[in-house]
């Protein structure tokens, strides 16, 4: 998945097996991201981080007795941080494998099977893994947390005023979610011999469109 993509899709597409990558996947991330969180310091990024996503969502402080309450359950969020790890990923496969198959089969007249398809989902989630592994160190030595870690588009741009528009869009923008969909766009493009370059193109455009409308869309709720 990482060096020689299109070879490995050649085999998943010949004997897809979609379930074993998944359950890798799942405990690599869950662990990855889960286990910083049974630290001291690990707790704490979590619980700032929770702390700025309400205040940015609401516009309002936290209060101290909402503060106090989210510190007492603290000290579960890595058991639930691993755990639901092995909800939210297969979910999120099921969706957008369905999605893939919906969009290449239906709309374009493709023949692949949807077990081909989440097969190609579930391996270009060893990216993600790989963006967990990577940035979870990171993170737990800077003692912060942030949704998409430290390999944001924001770094390309210290510029910006923080906080301004186009500074949230880019900080919501993973170099890794953008490394995954090319290595999907590789997948689906062995599957149903089409460009991959053609499919990426697409992908990433639908990609920072919605990372773009929904921090727009949060500016204009909270009246930014």
């Amino acid at each position: 998945m990482v060096f020689s993509p299109g070879s490995t899709f050649q085999d998943v597409v010949s004997s897809p097996r979609p379930a074993g990558i998944l359950l890798l996947v799942c405990l690599v991330m869950g662990f990855a991201t889960g286990l910083p969180q049974f630290t001291e310091r690990g707790r704490q990024a979590s619980l700032d981080m929770q702390v700025q996503q309400i205040e940015k969502f609401t516009g309002q402080p936290v209060a101290p007795e909402a503060y106090a309450a989210m510190e007492g359950r603290a000290k579960y969020t890595g058991y639930i941080t691993i755990g639901s790890m092995f909800v939210v990923l297969p979910v999120a496969c099921l969706f957008f494998a369905a999605l893939y198959w919906v969009a290449f089969n239906a709309i374009l007249g493709g023949t692949a099977s949807f077990k081909q398809v989440l097969g190609i989902m579930t391996h270009s989630q060893v990216i993600g893994a790989l963006g967990a592994v990577v940035s979870a160190p990171i993170q737990f030595m800077q003692g912060t947390q942030t949704a998409t870690g430290p390999f944001n588009l924001g770094a390309l741009a210290p510029m910006l005023e923080s906080g301004s528009i186009l500074a949230d869009i880019l900080g919501a923008i993973s170099v890794f979610t953008i490394w995954q969909i090319i290595v999907t766009a590789v997948g689906l493009g062995v599957l149903y011999k089409r460009r991959p370059g053609t499919i990426s193109v697409v992908l990433l455009i639908i990609y920072v469109l919605l990372v773009s409308l929904f921090t727009v869309g949060m500016a204009k709720l909270l009246g930014r």
